[in-house]
C-alpha cells in the first residue's frame, strides 16, 4: 500500500519540486519584469483633498524623470496648459492659471498624465473641493 501511495504522489512531488526551483532561480517577488521608474508627482498647491471657497491657480511639482513634453494636466477633464520651469535639482514646477476662479461648491478634479524618461506611463488623480 505505502508503494501505491508513493506513485501517485510521485509527479506532485516533482512538479512542486520543479515549481520551486524556478521561483529560485528566477526570485520569487513575482512579476517577473523589470521595474520601471515612473514620473512622480508631489507638493501640490493647494494640497490634494484642501476644502477652499475657490480655487484659481494651481501649482506643483514634477521630477526630474518627467517627459515633459508627454505632459497632460486636466482640470475637472478640461485640458490646462501649465506654466513649467526647470529646477537647478532637475524636477519641473507646474503652474496653471485658471481661466476663471472655480467657485461652484463640489469636488475638483486634477489630472496629470506623463511618460519617464524610461517610458513608463504615470496617471497622477487628485481632488480638491470648494464649499461656500
Amino acid at each position: 500500500m505505502n508503494q501505491r501511495v508513493a506513485l501517485l504522489l510521485a509527479p506532485l512531488f516533482f512538479g512542486l519540486a520543479l515549481n520551486s526551483a524556478s521561483a529560485w532561480a528566477y526570485g520569487s517577488g513575482g512579476g517577473g519584469a523589470a521595474s520601471c521608474a515612473e514620473a512622480k508627482f508631489y507638493d501640490e498647491s493647494p494640497a490634494r483633498n484642501s476644502v477652499l471657497p475657490s480655487v484659481s491657480e494651481i501649482a506643483l511639482v514634477a521630477s526630474d524623470n518627467t517627459e515633459i513634453p508627454s505632459l497632460e494636466l486636466q482640470v475637472n477633464g478640461k485640458p490646462m496648459k501649465p506654466e513649467v520651469s526647470q529646477r537647478r535639482s532637475g524636477e519641473w514646477d507646474l503652474k496653471v492659471k485658471l481661466p476663471e476662479p472655480i467657485t461652484q461648491a463640489g469636488k475638483v478634479r486634477v489630472t496629470l498624465t506623463a511618460k519617464s524618461k524610461e517610458g513608463c506611463s504615470t496617471f497622477f488623480p487628485y481632488y480638491l473641493e470648494i464649499k461656500q
